[in-house]
């Protein structure tokens, strides 16, 4: 991989990346000089080459690194890993980068240039990495994204895993009044002003959930909840019990993702983290035998769901905790 830099005030400001495939990692330095900015539309295609050997024939600009003489940018770049030194990117870094879909970075970046995501409409996944402060830019980035997002934040000891839901306007016409009025459509818009002096508000987050229930599918209302049950990051008492209270009465649905997706991770929590786990808080530990039956027949339920998906792993798993949890010799189960 291949930079084009300059350096200013002992820092680096890198201008150009070249090299092969899809992704790129931003070091943290060069020349022993920490990277502190990005330059406007660095990995755009619309990028000014002429600047670049203007800066190179001056004696302003330099290469670092051998390998690469293929600009990264456009729609070729699907994943960005920023560095934390970071403090700047400038205007339309990422303008028309239509295949971009993760984007990592830290705390430290600050500044962010205008237009920053114009044309990237596949991002689907935001990693940051929070500083000691808690404050960062993301509510700025999260106002250009207005499609469906991942986030996966990170503390000191611990990480959230949050879902920010699609939102757009739409401009309607009132023709008594003459005027155009603009309709806010989906939740999105509410879960993006959680923050407070530039640091995420976990608590106005978890505050949106019932809008997220009135507005969004089901699916992704399911994906919402567990991701704050198994990284309950900044999650109060109040805002779990309401999680868990959603969750126990779409434990079917919740299954049944996991049975599509193949995702053992997900079903190992569902039985072993909430259904059988001390997660549930709200929920009486085995209060009589009916309790008991719900939940042997929800099992079962999950295992006809993996078994009709071809899902073999989990239905060993689910037909394990049936036996474990609930042994009897007369149980019979035919795939």
């Amino acid at each position: 991989m291949k930079f084009a830099y300059e350096i200013q005030d002992k820092t680096v400001i890198i201008r150009r990346c070249f090299g092969y495939g899809d992704e790129i990692e931003i070091p943290g330095s060069l020349e022993g000089y920490p990277v502190t900015e990005l330059a406007p539309y660095i990995f755009s295609e619309h990028f000014r080459e002429e600047e670049l050997k203007e800066g190179i024939e001056a004696g302003r600009v330099f290469f670092f690194g051998e390998d690469g003489d293929r600009a990264l940018c456009g729609s070729g770049l699907r994943r960005v890993y920023l560095p934390p030194a970071l403090q700047k990117i400038g205007a339309y870094a990422f303008y028309n980068c239509s295949n971009l879909e993760e984007l990592s970075f830290y705390g430290g970046l600050k500044d962010l240039g205008a237009g920053l995501f114009t044309g990237c409409h596949r991002v689907k996944q935001l990693r940051l990495a929070l500083g000691h402060t808690g404050t960062s830019c993301l509510q700025e980035m999260l106002m250009e994204l207005n499609e469906e997002l991942r986030l996966t934040l990170c503390g000191e000891n611990q990480e959230a895993r949050l879902v920010f839901p699609e939102f757009y306007e739409e401009g309607v016409e009132n023709t008594p009044a003459r005027i155009l009025m603009t309709q806010m459509h989906g939740s999105g818009m509410h879960y993006r002003n959680c923050f407070y002096q530039k640091k995420f508000d976990f608590h106005a987050y978890d505050g949106c959930f019932f809008r997220a229930r009135a507005q969004e599918r089901e699916v992704l209302v399911l994906e919402l909840a567990v991701s704050r049950l198994r990284f309950p990051m900044g999650l109060g008492t109040e805002e779990k019990a309401v999680y868990e209270g959603w969750l126990r009465e779409h434990l079917p649905e919740a299954g049944r993702q996991a049975a599509e997706h193949r995702d053992m991770e997900l079903l190992r929590w569902l039985v072993g983290g909430f259904l059988f786990g001390k997660e549930a808080s709200g929920e009486k530990k085995y209060a009589g035998e009916k309790q008991s039956q719900e939940k042997k027949e929800l099992l079962r339920h999950m295992l006809g769901q993996a078994a009709e998906r071809g899902f073999a792993e989990g239905s060993a798993f689910l037909l394990d905790v049936l036996h474990q949890r609930f042994p009897a010799g007369e149980e019979r189960f035919e795939f």
